[in-house]
């Protein structure tokens, strides 16, 4: 099927689509939902409508997100289950979104994102700032003639692949921990010009005392104590900057751990085990 065969194929279908709910008992996103995306400091969201079956926890892995992580975009959430019918807000990267066509593209891969023009808008601003889609390919997705737009046109600006979106490819923003970690990671990198980076990678432990918090602690051996120390969980590729408040206590935690993780370090890395492969970086100067 030729490329513009396919496009006014989709362009056909999309308004049937329109009516059809988030998922089923079986699948949380399919090819013929229409999926609604938000924009809300810089930032993009979803709606995502729970269907019968689903749950809170398995929707936040669909969406590469741990489970705190979704609640706290859900603050109504943090006492109650969503029912059925009930609106989830799901964040997304702007790197989880398809452009209308790619190699491989099959329509059974992707759920269509549509977003709502507000007051005040331009098309400009959307392409670019909202969604980084070049101002000519949103003009030929919706078969628009001109950058005009009213409030409240509704914008096909890509897909949403009905696999979900992968942990690896995930920018995490907005929750206050990876705040954080991100501003964590800023000084690091400012230090780097200027100190020496080593590399190690072996087993780490969570602290088994609380006396961690809610912070982005670590214990490390070879670290300078109140520097800042970047994690990477090769599993999903999560990467997380703490700071080092101390050194790993002899007969405490199993021989050879390289790391010693507070709880909130460990929710941003997702494991779930106590012992747990990790690999890391730090500066020395």
């Amino acid at each position: 099927m030729t490329f513009r065969r396919y496009f006014l194929l989709t362009l056909a279908i999309l308004p049937h689509l329109l009516l059809a709910q988030t998922g089923d008992r079986n699948h949380y996103l399919t090819f013929r939902d229409t999926v609604d995306v938000l924009v809300e400091k810089s930032r993009l969201y979803i709606r995502h409508e729970m269907a019968p079956g689903q749950t809170l926890f398995g929707l936040s892995r669909f969406y590469g997100l741990e489970l705190d992580e979704l609640v706290y975009y859900n603050p109504i959430f943090k006492t109650a289950s969503p029912q059925v019918g009930d609106t989830v807000a799901v964040p997304i990267p702007r790197s989880s979104i398809s452009p209308f066509w790619y190699p491989g593209f099959k329509r059974w891969k992707g759920a269509p994102l549509m977003y709502t023009v507000r007051k005040g808008e331009t098309l400009f601003q959307i392409s670019r700032r909202h969604f980084q889609i070049p101002l000519d390919s949103l003009l030929a997705y919706n078969r628009l003639k001109n950058p005009d737009v009213k409030p409240g046109t509704r914008l096909f600006v890509g897909w949403l692949s009905t696999k979900g979106i992968a942990d690896s490819i995930r920018t995490f923003t907005g929750h206050p921990l990876w705040e954080e970690s991100y501003r964590m990671r800023t000084r690091y990198l400012r230090l780097r010009k200027v100190a020496s980076e080593y590399e190690e990678q072996g087993f780490a432990s969570r602290i088994t005392a609380d006396i961690s918090g809610d912070d982005l602690v670590v214990l490390h051996d070879r670290a300078e104590i109140n520097e800042i120390i970047a994690m990477k969980n090769p599993l999903n590729n999560r990467i997380v900057f703490a700071r080092v408040i101390g050194r790993i206590p002899q007969g405490t935690y199993p021989p050879g751990t390289v790391l010693v993780a507070s709880e909130p370090v460990v929710r941003l890395l997702a494991v779930k085990d106590q012992r747990f492969f990790i690999r890391v970086k730090y500066l020395l100067r």
